[in-house]
């Protein structure tokens, strides 16, 4: 069984505690795959994408970076010669299109369930949650994606990226809408998923909200 990292969106100096973490999986292994895909080339280029992901992890010493940027024709034997898995930031519809029409979720499943490490960071870790409804307050569906289904790579838990104060209303709404508890990340937070466990990373709470609307609060280094 591998590992899961997920962060709530924050940039480099936001992240800093998180990335370190996942950077110490990666010690004497193989490369690491970024996958940028939630990304509009149009708005902001790959290659600048790529060149953002080396500035995050060089200074920890992760500097065998690939980037694909299609996962058409990708298999698990091609995801098998990574240590790990990257899935960036965007919008969460897209990235969710990119993923199911390639039929890729198959195999990042596998990859998963075969030791892999997977980090998602903003869209990259709400895709892994049960819904991925919880981004509707800030993403544009424009790919007319039919599903709200995220990976269910956390059993019922849907992800809330870029956490506020404010956003309660929007989770209770979304909560009652769909039925889902949620874990709330704020841009300094993260987890971190591992052998059964789930740790709250970085430098700020994560929040639970179960299906009755009750607020817990887990402190860094806390198991939820």
């Amino acid at each position: 069984m591998g590992a899961l990292y997920l962060s709530g969106g924050g940039d480099r100096d936001q992240t800093w505690a998180i990335d370190r973490e996942f950077a110490g999986e990666l010690a004497g292994r193989k490369s690491l795959l970024y996958l940028p895909m939630a990304m509009d080339p149009g708005d902001i280029s790959y290659e600048a994408c790529y060149e953002w992901i080396k500035s995050v992890f060089a200074p920890f010493g992760v500097n065998d970076i690939t980037m694909w940027m299609d996962l058409r024709g990708r298999t698990l034997d091609d995801l098998k010669r990574y240590s790990a898995v990257y899935i960036g930031g965007g919008n969460t519809f897209s990235l969710m299109h990119h993923i199911f029409q390639s039929d890729f979720h198959v195999h990042l499943s596998a990859y998963k369930e075969e030791g892999g490490i997977i980090y998602g960071g903003s869209a990259g870790a709400i895709v892994m949650g049960s819904n991925i409804a919880t981004c509707i307050h800030m993403d544009k569906n424009n790919v007319q994606l039919m599903t709200r289904d995220g990976l269910f790579f956390l059993n019922d838990l849907s992800i809330w990226c870029h956490y506020e104060e404010g956003n309660d209303p929007l989770i209770h709404q979304f909560i009652q809408a769909y039925r889902k508890p949620v874990i709330a990340l704020s841009e300094e937070t993260g987890l971190k998923f591992k052998s059964g466990r789930m740790e709250v990373l970085g430098t700020k709470p994560a929040y639970v909200f179960n299906m009755d609307l009750m607020k817990r609060v887990f402190e860094p280094g806390r198991f939820i």
